[in-house]
């Protein structure tokens, strides 16, 4: 989902390292098949960094009218750590996805979260591929770099088939995230697990910060 521009929030510990601060991984070319789709690179960003690339497009993707009408208008959503911004051959930004790097709970047990969300794709890009292309390049790191537990998003139903065919499964227990008001249960949006370490798929998940 997207978040509000750059503004931090005192709700998420947020991760923070040198490469933070410049472009962390640049994948040139990587893409398997990319000339079906239209991807010709894949930067993946800081955060800051990538935020006027991002801006435009989800901006074009989630203007105010569309965003008033939608369920999760008046959810808070984190601030990612980094962005995976894809181009074509123009390099014109065509699919964004944010990450969010989270230390959570699940039934109690700590666990390492790689979150997906902000998955946006310009209309003129949309059913070639590339979002796919992108979420798989955002697992591959998640897994390689964070060495995540599991990967989760939040989903609406109409966008759920997506995920299903890219392996990512329901989570059928309970959500917990901080909001203005506090702790509270999350269900405006559905939550999928991506397999990694674990397989989580019930229980209670307490997020401990914003969602994503």
């Amino acid at each position: 989902m997207p978040e509000s521009g750059q503004t931090e929030t005192t709700f998420v510990t947020r991760w923070r390292h040198w490469s933070f601060i410049v472009v962390r991984h640049i994948v040139q070319k990587r893409c398997i098949s990319a000339c079906i789709t239209m991807i010709e690179h894949i930067d993946i960003k800081a955060s800051d960094l990538g935020w006027p690339q991002a801006a435009p497009l989800l901006k074009a993707v989630w203007p105010p009218e569309v965003v008033a009408k939608l369920p999760w208008r008046d959810v808070v959503w984190a601030n990612p750590d980094y962005r995976l911004l894809a181009f074509n051959r123009d390099k014109e930004i065509i699919c964004h996805l944010a990450i969010v790097l989270r230390d959570a709970t699940w039934d109690g047990r700590v666990v390492r979260i790689g979150g997906i969300g902000g998955v946006a794709t310009r209309e003129d890009s949309r059913r070639q591929g590339v979002a796919s292309t992108a979420m798989r390049m955002a697992i591959q790191e998640i897994q390689e770099t964070y060495k995540a537990d599991f990967g989760l998003l939040f989903c609406e139903p109409r966008h759920a088939s997506l995920y299903e065919t890219l392996s990512w499964c329901p989570f059928k227990g309970d959500v917990f995230v901080m909001q203005p008001q506090g702790h509270v249960r999350f269900d405006v949006t559905d939550p999928y697990v991506f397999d990694l370490k674990i397989a989580p798929r019930a229980g209670v998940l307490d997020l401990c910060g914003l969602p994503w």
